[in-house]
């Protein structure tokens, strides 16, 4: 497959002439890539910061970019290179940016650290592409699904732009992760959340306590929705991660091209 590559130019103008000392323009550049840029089956990855408020982006290979998800990993799996990123390929195909912020400096990290580290990452990545307005959608599994409503609700303090749509699979108990976070001021955002009737990491509880913060969404903009064990899907925690499966796919992404593709038109 042909590579395309991919470089970033800033160019910074200044004015010289009588009484002329100042800039063009007091926008920041774009921060500088910590790596090289890496390819992926329909794109390319390339980081920017370090640690744990380091942030991916994947940016699809050819064709418009219309919309931007942020993925938010679950516990531990900070790395883009993992059972995610079949996944991530698939938002690149249809033509989305995707922000991963890493937001964990390894595997001890306790969940209330992470919303910090998230707002940093978060922060970079919308910088690193420039960002000039196009629909937000939060995704998140475990973990990350947490996150997803944090960041919803803590948008515009972070100064960050708000997701229109959250995708929340599998939550934990947000209680656990921000105890100071409010989910009621997340308002006229598409909110859709998962349980597994099968799942002994999260339960039922997590996702419930997620859904019960969202007061501030009349019932057309929130849903809680169970997925049931059948024949071809165990809904365990871990179903998510099993995307060779065409069902688990079939489950798990197509809500997600379903909010993505209805932000693109509020």
């Amino acid at each position: 497959m042909a590579a395309r590559c991919m470089t970033v130019v800033a160019i910074v103008v200044a004015v010289t002439g009588a009484g002329c000392d100042r800039m063009v323009d007091d926008v920041p550049p774009p921060p500088h890539a910590t790596g090289p840029v890496i390819r992926t089956e329909r794109g390319t990855a390339t980081p920017y910061g370090a640690g744990a408020e380091q942030v991916w982006v994947l940016r699809p290979r050819a064709g418009e970019t219309t919309s931007v998800v942020v993925y938010l990993h679950g516990y531990g799996a900070y790395l883009p290179f993992e059972w995610h990123l079949e996944w991530m390929d698939h938002l690149l195909q249809r033509g989305s940016t995707v922000l991963f912020p890493r937001y964990q400096p390894g595997l001890d990290d306790p969940f209330v650290l992470t919303p910090f580290d998230l707002a940093e990452g978060l922060r970079t990545g919308f910088a690193a592409i420039g960002y000039d307005g196009q629909p937000v959608v939060a995704a998140g599994f475990s973990l990350g699904a947490t996150l997803a409503l944090v960041y919803a609700a803590r948008a515009g303090e972070w100064g960050v732009p708000p997701p229109k749509a959250v995708y929340s699979v599998f939550p934990v108990d947000p209680i656990l992760v921000d105890v100071g976070v409010d989910l009621s001021t997340i308002e006229n955002t598409q909110v859709l959340v998962l349980a597994g009737d099968r799942d002994d990491v999260v339960g039922r509880e997590g996702p419930r306590e997620a859904f019960a913060g969202l007061t501030g969404l009349p019932g057309t903009l929130k849903e809680l929705r169970t997925i049931v064990t059948t024949d071809e899907l165990f809904a365990d925690h871990e179903a998510p991660t099993l995307v060779d499966d065409p069902v688990v796919r079939d489950t798990f992404w197509k809500p997600l091209d379903a909010l993505v593709q209805a932000s693109r038109g509020r």
